[in-house]
Order: C-alpha cells, then sequence, then structure tokens
C-alpha cells in the first residue's frame, strides 16, 4: 500500500519481496477458501479517502458484495495483487541482506546487486512464530500457515495452542478438509474471539473525550466499560476508540503499558479482534457438536510417545495427533537477519516491552529509515489491521514524498 501511495505521489519505489509474488503478503497469500476476512468489506480500503474502493473493486466481480460483506481473504489478496501490478513500482524478487547508510544516501545490498536511494521504509510484516514448547517432533508445527489440513490423520485429536483468530481459522480449515476428531484450543485465558455484526446500522454513538481520565489502565478500563454499559452495542464503543487508540496508548506510562499487556491485552483482543460472523458461527456449532473444546491455562509439559503426543494441561492430560502453534507473531527481531544486522549498528532498537522496534509517533527509526506494520506496536498499539494500516502509510507516503 506504501508503494501505491508513493508513486502516486510521483515518486520512484522499489518494492522487495523474496517470494517473487507482490501484494497479497502472508495474510492474503497463504490464506485457503474458507478464511474469512475480519472485517466487513466497506473498511478494507486501500486507500483512507476512497473509503469504498474496495467494496467497488469486489462489487464490480460480484453484485452481491455491499459494504457490509465478509469476504474471502483470498479475495483480497487478489485486490492488492492487482493494485500493485497496476501502479509504476519496480518489483525485486530478492532477499535483502543489509542496508548501509553512506552520509546522504542508503545503499541496500540485496541477493540480485545493489540498491542506492535516500529513504529505506521497512514493511516486513509479522515475523515467524516461536517454538515456545521447544518439542522436537514433526507431529509439532510451529508454523500454522505450513501446514497442508489434509496431511493429519482425520480421526486424532489435535491441540491448537491459542484461541484467537489464527486458532479459528486453523479449526476451520481441519473441519472444511475432513477432520473428525476433537480439536483441543488451549490458551492462557480460555478466551474466544466475539463475533462481528451481521450487518451493523449506522452507529449514533459519541464517544467522550477519554484523554481527560487518568493515564492509568484501570481508569481507562473503567470509562470503557461505562460506555460499553450505556451504549446499545459495546461494539460501537470499540469502533469509536480505534482513531484514538495510538494517542490513548502513549499517554500511559511503561509501567501502566505493561499493566495492560499482562492483565488487558487478552479481553482486549477478544473483543477489539473479532470474527466473521460467520466463522464464529461455525466455531459455535463444532463446540455444541462437541467437536472443539476450550481450555484456559497452560501447556504444562509435552512427552513424545510413538503413537501420541500426551500434552499436560491444568485440567488434565490429552493424547493427541499433532499440537499446532497458533500462539501469534513473535516480536523478537533477532529471528530476522535484517532486523538483526541493523540492531547490531544501533540503526534500530527494541522497545522496552518487546513489542517490536521502538519509533517516533511517525514510525521513524532513525534518521531516512522508517517503519510501517505490526511492529510498530510500541508506538501505536493498534498496528495490524487495514484500517490502522492504510492511515499509517497514507502519513507515511506524505511524510516522504516532499
Amino acid at each position: 500500500m506504501l508503494a501505491i501511495h508513493l508513486t502516486r505521489a510521483g515518486r520512484d519505489v522499489a518494492l522487495f519481496d523474496q517470494s517473487g509474488r507482490f501484494g497479497p503478503g502472508l495474510a492474503y497469500g497463504r490464506a485457503r477458501p474458507e478464511h474469512l476476512l475480519n472485517t466487513p468489506a466497506g473498511r478494507m480500503s486501500a486507500f483512507p479517502d476512497d473509503p469504498d474502493h474496495f467494496t467497488r473493486w469486489a462489487h464490480a466481480r460480484d453484485p452481491a458484495v455491499t459494504g457490509g460483506s465478509f469476504l474471502p481473504r483470498l479475495v483480497y489478496g487478489a485486490y492488492l495483487e492487482q493494485l500493485i501490478a497496476a501502479h509504476n513500482v519496480t518489483c525485486l524478487s530478492e532477499q535483502v541482506l543489509d542496508t548501509i547508510w553512506h552520509t546522504a544516501h542508503w545503499r541496500v545490498h540485496h541477493t540480485g546487486g545493489a540498491l542506492r536511494t535516500r529513504h529505506v521504509v521497512l514493511a516486513v510484516g509479522n515475523l515467524p512464530p516461536t517454538d515456545i514448547l521447544k518439542v522436537d517432533d514433526p507431529r509439532h508445527i510451529v508454523d500454522p500457515w505450513s501446514l497442508d489440513p489434509a496431511s493429519i490423520d482425520p480421526g486424532l485429536p489435535v491441540l491448537l495452542l491459542g484461541s484467537g483468530l489464527t486458532a479459528i481459522d486453523l479449526a476451520l480449515s481441519l473441519a472444511s478438509a475432513g477432520h473428525r476428531g476433537p480439536l483441543h484450543l488451549v490458551s492462557r485465558r480460555g478466551q474466544v474471539p466475539q463475533p462481528h455484526r451481521d450487518a451493523a446500522p449506522p452507529s449514533r454513538y459519541t464517544l467522550p473525550d477519554l484523554s481527560q481520565e487518568p493515564a492509568t489502565t484501570r481508569a481507562l478500563l473503567k470509562a470503557l466499560r461505562g460506555e460499553a454499559d450505556r451504549a446499545a452495542d459495546w461494539r460501537d464503543v470499540i469502533a469509536a476508540v480505534r482513531p484514538h487508540t495510538a494517542a490513548l496508548w502513549r499517554r500511559l506510562p511503561l509501567a501502566e503499558q505493561d499493566r495492560f499487556l499482562r492483565h488487558v491485552r487478552p479481553y482486549w483482543d477478544t473483543h477489539r479482534h473479532r470474527a466473521a460472523p460467520a466463522s464464529h458461527h461455525a466455531i459455535a456449532e463444532l463446540r455444541a457438536a462437541g467437536r472443539l473444546h476450550v481450555h484456559a491455562g497452560k501447556v504444562r509439559s509435552v512427552t513424545v510417545h510413538p503413537h501420541a503426543l500426551r500434552v499436560t494441561l491444568r485440567d488434565g492430560t490429552l493424547d493427541v495427533g499433532a499440537i499446532i502453534n497458533c500462539t501469534g507473531p513473535t516480536t523478537d527481531i533477532a529471528s530476522d537477519s535484517l532486523l538483526d544486522r541493523l540492531h547490531a549498528r544501533r540503526l534500530v532498537r527494541r522497545d522496552p516491552l518487546h513489542l517490536g522496534l521502538a519509533t517516533d509517533e511517525h514510525g521513524q527509526l532513525s534518521p531516512n529509515l522508517h517503519l510501517v506494520g505490526p511492529l510498530r506496536r510500541a508506538s501505536d498499539w493498534e498496528s495490524t489491521a487495514v484500517h490502522e494500516l492504510g492511515a499509517q502509510v497514507a502519513a507515511l507516503a506524505q511524510r516522504l514524498a516532499y
């Protein structure tokens, strides 16, 4: 999206992606037909100043699409792929090895040579997941997006580590592939994402000025709960907070941010990052049928046996045929060779809470080195959804275009 904004502003852009496929990325490139967008089409435009752009594009291909439709993620991947192809972006199927500052420009070293440029933007997305169990067995799948659901014995129990949107997608993929064995979702709080509304009428809710509240996690949580009680639908409160989330997050002292992460984050995530209605309904049906079970707690141990992985939980022991890590991406920049090199030369630095990289409010890491995407959580907190990312890239494009 940033490359498209910059080319529209007349700037020359080189976009690196070693996969050789430009646009869909991980989220929309490895999705399966049953994986739906967790946001209605009307909020998925690549252009904040043209909020209906994606809806019009999708409606032209399927007249049944409206702004309230929850479309397959593969459709959004095709949208991004077509957008980048329609703009004058230099797309390089190379891996960036390093980028070095030379007085007034960067020299980007990649597997195909080197490139001189004034600005470098890191838009690397989410880093790969961490192997938190350290179980050396092929039945332990660390990267959920590398899994072919049909490769798992359909009659065996499966443990999904995590109960968020990734776990829901994997559970639906297994069910779609004909898996018959029980599915077990395990997370610290045992919370699953709340559903979006099927079709939301225009909200009449107005958010009060939360910047007047004390800069503590407790005060903000109390204010939001009070607003949720007064609103016709608590989802309207969450939607109204979104434009103010970054400013509210930055007001919190570091100790309060840490308190939020330790005590509130699981509940915030399940209410803020909601599931498409059809996905939530499908999960509810699996639970009602006794095919899917949600456990609260941690995996205490895993013992490898020839015919099963024995998992000890707080509420008992399970013998499963596979464990799939659905806990989400790591924020350890040492897992990425480029970020690790930049960190060693102090061009980037970790944030104190290990959410990603430390930036200023504009996403600047160091002079002429910028960041967009999930690794900006330390500054913006909400930095994963298209709505927030669209605003990020539009603002950065405006800064870089002049």
